[in-house]
């Protein structure tokens, strides 16, 4: 079912070539590309034997990838945010397997029909780290393209958890 309404919401994207943020702006779904460049970076984390959960006997890993944000905000101050994707939220959900965080691939000409709709780096940079982070606070659902993962046309989309730190 949540595959379908994620079909629906692909089907329903402009196409226009600029971002636009009123389409976006109190959107439950909002789509992030992640770019590498001197503002971003990205933590992965694969746990060696030691970091293991075990559940029923059954050695289980709980990697996650963190994608992180350093821009300046309108005032000159460094503000941060992250955008983290693992299977699970905690490990409450993982031992139920329940929430399981969504993956699914998509075409890359998804990236060129819904460029103003998919948050960018420009974008970041255009309208303010602090207006972005509006958007993704009020998202109910934030799935984030790694630009790097394109491979023979595809790419994977994960659902990612926003959170947020800003410099006093």
């Amino acid at each position: 079912m949540k595959y379908f309404n994620i079909i629906i919401i692909i089907l329903f994207l402009g196409c226009s070539p600029v971002i636009n943020l009123k389409k976006i702006d109190n959107h439950e779904v909002v789509f992030v590309l992640f770019e590498k460049s001197t503002f971003t970076s990205k933590n992965i984390n694969k746990p060696n034997i030691s970091q293991e959960v075990t559940i029923q006997n059954k050695p289980q890993k709980m990697d996650w990838i963190s994608y992180n944000y350093n821009f300046n905000d309108e005032k000159g101050r460094r503000s941060h945010f992250f955008l983290t994707y693992s299977d699970y939220d905690d490990l409450s959900d993982f031992d139920n397997d329940v929430r399981k965080k969504i993956k699914f691939k998509i075409n890359k000409s998804f990236l060129k029909k819904n460029k103003n709709r998919i948050i960018t780096n420009d974008a970041i940079n255009q309208y303010g780290i602090n207006k972005i982070r509006r958007i993704f606070y009020n998202a109910r659902t934030i799935f984030l393209i790694d630009k790097d993962e394109i491979k023979n046309g595809e790419t994977l989309v994960r659902q990612v958890k926003y959170d947020y730190s800003a410099e006093e």
